[in-house]
């Protein structure tokens, strides 16, 4: 215990002597893993290098450091620390070590805090927004978890739980942060300036900050930030973590709405803390987060952002006043979900969203298209444009990036909007406010091509060599079913779309038509030549969403798939008598007609 205490600081890691126990094992992984990322050598070379050197049998190709035993970690490490990289690896170790010496002993103060009596845990005041915020589901996995371990984070000097200030009878002290965010080619979510207020309202910092790399996207959509704001500007992350930690001490609690993306972005950690995101909740909308805005009208009828942008002053004060209204008259119960109400210009759009970075626009057309996404009916032709930014070819694509992007596509009318959204292939489900959307299959390197009028005919070749084999000439007519029996007939592959498929079947049969699908044996094509272009085309996985749900009406009370909306009585018939129908119901090709699946008969 004496040595966790001199351990707790983070300029004291440095003199921590390097040698690892087995309960180190999840330090050890998370060490290794970093030096690895780092491209850490030693005398036998990387971890890759070291372990066929000094492992035996399956154990020297287990590449993934938690498959080892944390001996052998231990060895890889201080053979690091023992060699030439001692001065640029040794730290590194102490940095790991010093984060595991300090979350054991922040794990003893929360035990202690679990075990405070309940009549003894205050119902009111601040302390009870913070049992109710480490109450909350997600609290575990976004706060106690943050990655201060990792290199530029920083941590508040002495931290305390709620139960150590009441028995020391020190009274809590609030501060409100919030910070602007934008997009550098290092960080999608770096800091780019911070505002911290007391419970007086008065500003104890607000500055701009120079984030490391280059800017990529100021956001000034939401921020109101350009890059004339950045001139001279030389404050870094360190200096405002610096002045952070003058500010905090055990008895401050840090208030923020959706605290952690802050702390995330300050690569800070503190607790205790109050998340206002936490304390709030809308019915039968589970997975929303009221919005601070939102919340402040209502509860303490204060509008925001009247200038149209993000201030974090303003947003700082408000969440520390929205602490101290429910800290005084809480715990709230839940809301009324707010109107959601859409232009109708919007009702024309489908939101599309979780796209890589470079998509090219064809791709998204492609998803409405019969061959890739569509069941039935081709919508690609009704669609009016495709607006989004880092879309393809300005952006270009970068497969080891995981930066995300989203799009708008617009069609021509409500009606045609709809019966897309309903032809697309993908899981049904709903967003966080209820409105539906699916999970779609999107093909990478898709043509979206408008449907022809008239297909083309088959040639008399076609008709003997498909009429030959007893198969239709149109092979686009076949089921999937069918196309995988005669394609696993040939002793072909059977992976892919049908387009493939049908590709694939007419290459093996030496058709020179489609049958109505893009196939990459044209008529010019040499028949011999490699058949590579026929292999299962690369798809990913993204959302697409309605701009509302009823027609731009309210939603969550009033959306179909709350669960409380009880459905309508039903008559029961009496003894012998059978229930008829008001209206003869419409035949199945009539019903899948009207959902837009197929085209309605003329």
């Amino acid at each position: 215990e004496r040595r966790n205490k001199q351990t707790m600081g983070q300029k004291r890691e440095q003199t921590i002597e390097v040698e690892f126990t087995e309960a180190d094992k999840e330090c050890l992984v998370r060490l290794v893993k970093e030096l690895v990322a780092k491209g850490a050598e030693g005398d036998k070379g990387d971890f890759k290098a070291w372990l066929k050197a000094t492992q035996k049998g399956a154990m020297k190709t287990k590449l993934d450091p938690a498959k080892h035993e944390w001996s052998t970690l231990s060895d890889f490490v201080l053979h690091l620390v023992a060699g030439k990289g001692e001065g640029k690896w040794a730290p590194v170790a102490r940095r790991h070590l010093g984060w595991s010496r300090w979350a054991q002993r922040r794990d003893e103060w929360t035990r202690w805090q679990n075990d405070q009596n309940e009549h003894e845990r205050p119902k009111t005041g601040p302390w009870s927004l913070v049992g109710r915020t480490a109450s909350h589901a997600n609290y575990e996995e976004q706060y106690a978890k943050l990655p201060s371990y990792n290199e530029h984070w920083a941590r508040s000097k002495k931290q305390r739980p709620p139960r150590w200030s009441q028995e020391k009878g020190t009274p809590p002290e609030m501060l409100g942060v919030d910070c602007e965010m934008c997009e550098t080619d290092q960080d999608p979510r770096a800091l780019v300036g911070v505002s911290v207020v007391n419970e007086k309202g008065i500003v104890l910092l607000k500055t701009l900050v120079k984030p490391p790399g280059k800017i990529v996207d100021f956001k000034t959509s939401i921020t109101g930030l350009t890059a004339k704001d950045f001139k001279g500007i030389t404050t870094t992350l360190a200096d405002v973590q610096a002045k952070l930690r003058e500010f905090v001490k055990p008895q401050t609690i840090l208030v923020g709405h959706g605290l952690v993306h802050d702390l995330r972005a300050l690569k800070f950690d503190h607790l205790p803390v109050i998340d206002t995101a936490m304390l709030f909740s809308y019915k039968n909308l589970p997975r929303s987060t009221p919005g601070l805005a939102d919340l402040c009208k209502r509860l303490l009828d204060e509008s925001m952002r009247a200038e149209g942008t993000h201030d974090s002053v303003e947003d700082a004060k408000m969440a520390l006043e929205l602490a101290k209204w429910e800290a005084k008259n809480g715990p709230t119960g839940e809301l009324e979900p707010p109107e959601h109400k859409v232009d109708p210009k919007d009702l024309v759009k489908l939101f599309v969203h979780r796209i890589p970075r470079g998509t090219d626009v064809d791709d998204i057309k492609g998803m409405f298209s019969k061959v890739n996404g569509t069941i039935g009916v081709d919508h690609v032709g009704s669609i009016v444009a495709v607006k989004g930014k880092f879309l393809g070819p300005k952006t270009k694509k970068d497969p080891a990036s995981k930066a995300m992007t989203s799009a708008y596509v617009e069609f021509e009318s409500v009606e045609k909007c709809n019966m897309a959204f309903k032809s697309l292939r993908g899981a049904n489900g709903t967003d966080a406010l209820g409105l539906p959307q699916k999970s779609v299959k999107m093909v990478v390197g898709s043509e979206a091509k408008k449907p022809e009028k008239e297909k083309k005919k088959p040639t008399s070749k076609t008709t003997a060599s498909n009429g030959d084999s007893g198969l239709p000439d149109d092979l686009s007519k076949m089921t999937v079913v069918k196309l995988k029996e005669e394609l696993k007939s040939r002793g072909l592959d059977l992976k892919g779309l049908k387009a493939d498929l049908v590709a694939r079947l007419q290459a093996a049969i030496g058709t020179g038509d489609s049958g109505g699908f893009s196939s990459p044996d044209d008529d010019d094509s040499d028949s011999d030549a490699p058949l590579a272009s026929l292999a299962p085309k690369e798809t990913m996985t993204v959302m697409v969403r309605k701009m509302a749900a009823h027609e731009g009406r309210a939603i969550g009370t009033k959306d179909k798939s709350a669960k409380d909306v009880a459905s309508p009585a039903k008559r029961k018939p009496v003894d012998g008598e059978k229930p008829k129908r008001k209206v003869g119901r419409p035949s199945r090709r009539a019903r899948l007609a009207a959902k837009g699946i197929i085209e309605e008969p003329k």
